[in-house]
């Protein structure tokens, strides 16, 4: 072992590293879990394993179950959801990009701290800005339901934040 990997400050570093990449992973496998399909036409095709509550349909299909979302209100939603997998798509590629940074810092001899630092911040404020999005994204598409649909919406978005942190 070099003197670096003998230092206990080395081990926090790559412990914290690795953490905040497994995250962003694990946030990105998630969120293109659910709402990868969501599309204006009737037909349903196959999807990842969708998250909480969907288990063996997609987004869609659960909104089409469950809400019983109209024609009109499916092309108002299919606007909202083009324009938020425009957003996602861009933020899960910040992510991602992030992610290799901080690897490529963490391969670094010596370490640079600077860049590690500057990696987990783009990690960090881009998973907030996905969260905030995702949150955004289901506030507006309540305001395109009736009260019993978004109830049920809000219901199902809840009992997902739960899930996903073990409540």
């Amino acid at each position: 072992m070099n003197a670096l990997t003998q230092r206990p400050a080395f081990w926090v570093l790559a412990a914290v590293g690795l953490s905040a990449l497994t995250a962003a992973i694990i946030a990105a496998l998630v969120i293109r879990g659910f709402l990868t399909d969501f599309r204006p036409s009737h037909g349903h095709h196959p999807a990842p394993a969708p998250a909480h509550g969907m288990e063996g349909g997609t987004f869609h299909d659960w909104l089409h179950d469950q809400l019983r979302i109209t024609p009109e209100q499916e092309t108002s939603l299919a606007l909202i959801e083009q324009s938020y997998a425009i957003t996602r798509t861009s933020l899960l590629a910040r992510i991602e990009a992030a992610g290799h940074q901080l690897a490529d810092a963490l391969g670094t001899t010596p370490v640079d701290q600077a860049a590690i630092d500057a990696a987990l911040a783009e990690i960090q404020e881009a998973q907030g800005n996905l969260q905030k999005s995702t949150i955004s994204h289901f506030l507006e598409m309540k305001e395109h339901l009736a009260p019993d649909q978004a109830g049920k919406l809000l219901q199902w978005t809840r009992e997902s934040i739960a899930h996903e942190h073990g409540h």
